[in-house]
């Protein structure tokens, strides 16, 4: 074979050598620039995300600000109880049978003692449920400042540790974090958020722990041990006051039923025979004799409150 030809068939294989070279480099840099594209079209589709994301956060607890500042929903709030029709159907309809039933068999001071006696009754129920909420959710917080303490202790700031605390944390507990940790992410500082959920569910103990987190954050220093201390006094307070509890129960249900059994027999009375009372109201007299009777009711149950409250 001549030379020449032998040479033109190395040329021929350098050339086709360096086709496939380029047309591989060719076929990286497409994957690259597809690759880029792609990754570049999910960073902005998350950043559009979280956009969305913390601007609904910011509407929720503009919303939840609102919702809170009510004082009749923040009651509902601290009894978790939720506004819906079914709600209101339920606690309006019972009231309204029994005010036309009090119309039709009595009088004008029936559907009055009608009125305020199942007013006070269904207020009573819902501040016994807010007072069950707030009790647990006492109990539950020596646990919670448990786990974050352990989180802290291994290298977790107090912000994550929180947030990971709250994932643990059953109800209602977990329904003050909740809303304290939407707060955080919307931009609120963790102690604010917490003092302010604190204040709404009337937890004096979580003021005193968003106290402790703040001057961690601001100052630095062992917050574990210090929330770990926390921890183990409230164990002993609640110890107590239950054995206080126990103890002064003869007490307060005295005070219970010393200032609510003259206002009950009133009421009831005022259902079932107010034609006595109409009788005394058109009497100078009986009605002063009832003025005089009603303020002295008044000042009695507060002093037996008062009374029970300080055992």
């Amino acid at each position: 074979m001549p030379v020449f030809a032998l040479w033109m068939i190395a040329v021929a294989i350098l050339l086709l050598a360096g086709g496939i070279v380029l047309w591989h480099n060719a076929q990286l840099h497409q994957q690259q620039d597809a690759t880029s594209a792609f990754v570049d079209h999910q960073i902005r589709s998350m950043e559009q995300s979280q956009a969305i994301t913390a601007e609904d956060i910011e509407q929720q607890a503009g919303l939840q600000f609102r919702i809170e500042s009510n004082v009749w929903r923040k009651f509902l709030l601290r009894a978790g109880v939720v506004e819906t029709p079914l709600f209101y159907a339920i606690l309006v309809g019972p009231g309204i049978l029994f005010t036309l039933l009090a119309a039709y068999f009595g009088g004008v001071l029936s559907v009055i003692g009608t009125i305020f006696l199942y007013v006070t009754l269904s207020y009573f129920r819902l501040w016994m449920k807010a007072v069950r909420r707030h009790q647990k959710m006492v109990r539950q917080l020596p646990a919670f400042l448990d786990t974050m303490v352990r989180l802290t202790i291994v290298g977790n700031s107090l912000e994550s540790a929180f947030q990971a605390t709250v994932l643990t944390t059953e109800a209602p507990l977990r329904e003050l974090l909740d809303r304290s940790n939407r707060l955080v992410q919307a931009g609120m500082d963790l102690e604010h958020a917490l003092l302010q959920k604190a204040r709404v569910f009337q937890v004096l103990e979580l003021e005193l722990i968003a106290a402790v987190i703040g001057v961690a954050l601001r100052f630095g220093g062992r917050a574990d041990m210090v929330l770990e201390r926390m921890a183990a006094f409230m164990r002993d307070r609640e110890y107590a006051q239950n054995e206080l509890v126990a103890l002064s129960a003869e007490t307060r249900l005295s005070g219970w039923v010393l200032g609510l059994l003259p206002i009950g027999l009133g009421v009831f009375m005022v259902i079932f025979n107010n034609q006595m009372f109409v009788t005394m109201l058109e009497d100078p007299i009986g009605k002063n004799l009832l003025i005089f009777a009603a303020t002295l009711e008044v000042l009695g149950a507060y002093w037996l409150y008062r009374l029970a409250k300080s055992v």
